[in-house]
């Protein structure tokens, strides 16, 4: 997932393409970056669009490098973007979860997705695998599916352009 389908689905879901866009937990800008965030990688001005975007790509390519074991690419994709949403640790707690029951944890779909979802219960955020708790599982496997079909759905139109 690059290119352009995959910038717009991001910023689309993130923020609308509202460069103001602030969320109900702090985030703010195209990418949606939370204050710590934005400081961990180098912006002064979320709502300033270059450095919320630059950010934002830095952000993302740090989260990509966690999921190194993942060696599929469109799965890497997968995983990356959900600890975006939710964080790396939630991320790992759903993939330690996944290989517990037999799942194969460096897959995101019908594998790791199912885990991800299972810790919002107090069964599977309390397991002993688990190392960051409660996370609202449905908020990552939403984000993860949305901007895939997004993307789906613009890259009709970047193929429509580039045939004519």
């Amino acid at each position: 997932m690059v290119g352009t389908g995959a910038s717009f689905a991001l910023k689309c879901q993130e923020s609308r393409f509202d460069p103001k866009a602030k969320s109900w937990a702090g985030a703010g800008g195209l990418i949606q970056l939370m204050p710590a965030t934005a400081k961990e990688v180098g912006v002064n001005n979320r709502l300033d669009p270059a450095q919320n975007i630059k950010g934002g790509v830095k952000y993302l390519d740090k989260m990509r490098d966690k999921f190194d074991a993942v060696e599929d690419s469109i799965q890497k994709v997968k995983f990356t973007l959900a600890a975006f949403n939710c964080g790396a640790g939630h991320v790992f707690d759903a993939m330690r979860l996944a290989e517990k029951h037999g799942k194969d944890p460096h897959i995101w779909d019908e594998n790791v997705e199912e885990y991800i979802l299972k810790l919002s219960e107090k069964k599977y955020y309390l397991d002993e695998t688990v190392k960051y708790g409660f996370v609202r599982g449905q908020e990552p496997y939403n984000y993860v599916r949305d901007i895939f079909l997004r993307y789906e759905y613009y890259k009709q139109f970047i193929e429509l352009e580039a045939a004519v």
